[in-house]
Protein backbone atom coordinates (compact mmCIF):
# COMPACT_ATOMS: atom_id res chain seq x y z
CA UNK A 1 0.00 0.00 0.00
CA UNK A 2 1.05 3.29 -0.81
CA UNK A 3 1.76 6.32 2.07
CA UNK A 4 3.50 9.00 0.22
CA UNK A 5 2.44 12.61 1.39
CA UNK A 6 4.80 16.09 -0.01
CA UNK A 7 3.34 19.32 1.91
CA UNK A 8 4.56 22.78 1.54
CA UNK A 9 3.90 25.75 3.87
CA UNK A 10 5.26 27.95 6.47
CA UNK A 11 7.23 26.87 9.35
CA UNK A 12 5.05 28.72 12.25
CA UNK A 13 6.20 26.38 15.04
CA UNK A 14 9.70 24.33 16.28
CA UNK A 15 9.73 22.30 19.47
CA UNK A 16 13.08 21.66 20.92
CA UNK A 17 15.12 18.45 19.25
CA UNK A 18 15.36 15.70 21.64
CA UNK A 19 16.11 12.28 21.98
CA UNK A 20 14.00 9.00 22.49
CA UNK A 21 15.27 6.51 24.95
CA UNK A 22 16.87 4.73 22.88
CA UNK A 23 18.87 7.56 21.76
CA UNK A 24 17.18 8.60 18.25
CA UNK A 25 17.10 12.71 17.86
CA UNK A 26 13.45 13.79 17.30
CA UNK A 27 11.82 17.16 16.19
CA UNK A 28 8.36 18.18 15.92
CA UNK A 29 7.58 21.51 13.73
CA UNK A 30 4.36 22.98 12.62
CA UNK A 31 3.50 23.92 8.81
CA UNK A 32 0.73 26.28 8.09
CA UNK A 33 -0.32 25.17 4.64
CA UNK A 34 -2.79 27.83 2.05
CA UNK A 35 -3.52 26.44 -1.44
CA UNK A 36 -6.18 26.35 -3.86
CA UNK A 37 -7.27 23.00 -5.24
CA UNK A 38 -9.72 21.64 -7.66
CA UNK A 39 -12.52 19.56 -7.02
CA UNK A 40 -15.13 18.59 -9.20
CA UNK A 41 -13.80 21.70 -11.53
CA UNK A 42 -14.18 23.79 -8.87
CA UNK A 43 -11.99 25.46 -6.43
CA UNK A 44 -11.68 24.87 -2.96
CA UNK A 45 -9.44 27.03 -0.69
CA UNK A 46 -7.36 24.58 1.96
CA UNK A 47 -6.19 26.07 5.07
CA UNK A 48 -4.83 24.21 7.94
CA UNK A 49 -1.86 23.40 10.31
CA UNK A 50 -0.19 20.05 9.87
CA UNK A 51 2.74 18.90 12.00
CA UNK A 52 5.89 17.56 10.85
CA UNK A 53 8.06 15.27 12.93
CA UNK A 54 11.71 14.32 11.88
CA UNK A 55 13.93 12.11 13.04
CA UNK A 56 17.33 11.07 12.95
CA UNK A 57 19.22 12.57 10.61
CA UNK A 58 16.82 14.77 9.38
CA UNK A 59 16.12 15.96 12.79
CA UNK A 60 19.24 17.37 13.32
CA UNK A 61 18.86 19.54 9.86
CA UNK A 62 15.32 20.34 10.74
CA UNK A 63 16.81 22.06 14.20
CA UNK A 64 18.16 24.90 12.29
CA UNK A 65 15.31 25.69 10.34
CA UNK A 66 13.24 29.18 11.29
CA UNK A 67 9.95 29.90 12.09
CA UNK A 68 8.94 31.77 8.86
CA UNK A 69 10.66 29.74 6.60
CA UNK A 70 8.88 27.90 3.58
CA UNK A 71 9.60 24.39 3.71
CA UNK A 72 7.86 21.42 1.37
CA UNK A 73 8.44 18.18 3.57
CA UNK A 74 8.22 14.70 2.07
CA UNK A 75 7.27 11.71 4.06
CA UNK A 76 4.65 9.49 4.98
CA UNK A 77 1.75 9.77 7.65
CA UNK A 78 1.37 8.42 10.96
CA UNK A 79 0.19 8.22 14.26
CA UNK A 80 3.21 10.18 16.36
CA UNK A 81 3.17 7.43 18.91
CA UNK A 82 1.22 4.02 19.62
CA UNK A 83 -1.59 4.98 21.70
CA UNK A 84 -2.49 8.70 19.59
CA UNK A 85 -5.24 8.96 17.34
CA UNK A 86 -4.03 12.18 15.82
CA UNK A 87 -1.74 12.53 12.28
CA UNK A 88 2.15 13.41 11.64
CA UNK A 89 3.72 13.56 8.73
CA UNK A 90 6.94 11.80 9.37
CA UNK A 91 9.33 13.69 7.22
CA UNK A 92 11.53 11.39 5.06
CA UNK A 93 12.91 14.67 3.17
CA UNK A 94 12.55 18.22 3.24
CA UNK A 95 13.33 21.21 0.96
CA UNK A 96 13.45 25.07 1.82
CA UNK A 97 11.54 26.75 -0.89
CA UNK A 98 14.93 28.72 -1.56
CA UNK A 99 17.03 25.89 -1.55
CA UNK A 100 17.99 22.42 -2.26
CA UNK A 101 16.42 19.37 -1.37
CA UNK A 102 17.77 17.02 1.99
CA UNK A 103 16.97 13.49 2.96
Amino acid sequence: MRNTVVLEGVVTAIEPLRHTPAGVAVIDLELQHRSTQEEDHRPVITEFVFRVRGAGAIAQELGAIAVGQRLACRGFLAHPSRLSRQWVLRAKAYQLMDGETKS
